[in-house]
């Protein structure tokens, strides 16, 4: 027979399980997410927006009169070392002319190409920063765009450039995975509105 000391319960039990339950329930509050508020999404494509640009129209054309200009340097070098070929071939080998112009044709072979990789150089040097100012200024005027209109995030619209084709399994799968949007509407490209604020801005007065 039990006694009445042992079927008695402790003072201390529902307390402690009043604050068991309530650890449980925090812990289980803890755990839940709040919903995920929208999230405001646009896509541009940049290479359409540099294309179309016509400041770099403009820069590009630069470049060219610049290129040109240093073309007609280089090539009067070149007319010089083709008069010097034709005089060789009108000297006797061997004489002391001879020698001395085989080495004025060594010493400008050398200078026509030292300054044509020169020009190659300095030519793509300054169309790399021209491209590098025309995208900043692109990327400062999609952040315009996007504070005005009300974006969180803009994204380079990859999703028209085609998978290749007929190429080595590696290359298909690397076109693959390096796409970072797959499908856009339409309603989301604010490619045309960079294009237009951009070229606005640069024909004012």
């Amino acid at each position: 027979m039990f006694s009445n000391h042992s079927r008695s319960i402790h003072p201390l039990i529902p307390a402690l399980a009043i604050l068991l339950a309530a650890f449980a329930w925090q812990a289980g509050a803890n755990s839940s997410r709040p919903p995920a508020q929208a999230t405001s999404v646009a896509t541009v494509d940049i290479v359409e927006i540099i294309d179309q640009l016509e400041e770099r129209k403009v820069r590009e054309n630069e470049l060219e009169t610049r290129k040109n200009a240093s073309q007609a340097q280089l090539d009067e070098v070149i007319n010089q070392l083709r008069t010097l070929q034709s005089d060789l071939e009108m000297l006797a080998k061997g004489t002391d002319e001879y020698k001395d112009k085989v080495r004025q044709a060594m010493e400008m072979t050398g200078v026509v190409k030292a300054r044509g990789d020169a020009l190659n150089q300095i030519l793509s040097m300054d169309r790399g920063n021209v491209s590098r100012e025309m995208y900043q200024k692109v990327t400062e005027a999609i952040s315009r765009i996007a504070d005005r209109e009300g974006y969180d995030i803009v994204l380079f619209d990859d999703s028209l450039f085609p998978v290749v084709e007929d190429a080595p399994y590696q290359d298909v799968f690397r076109s693959i995975i390096s796409k970072s949007v797959i499908y856009r509407h339409e309603s989301v490209n604010i490619t045309n509105q960079v294009t237009t604020l951009l070229n606005n801005e640069f024909t004012a007065p």
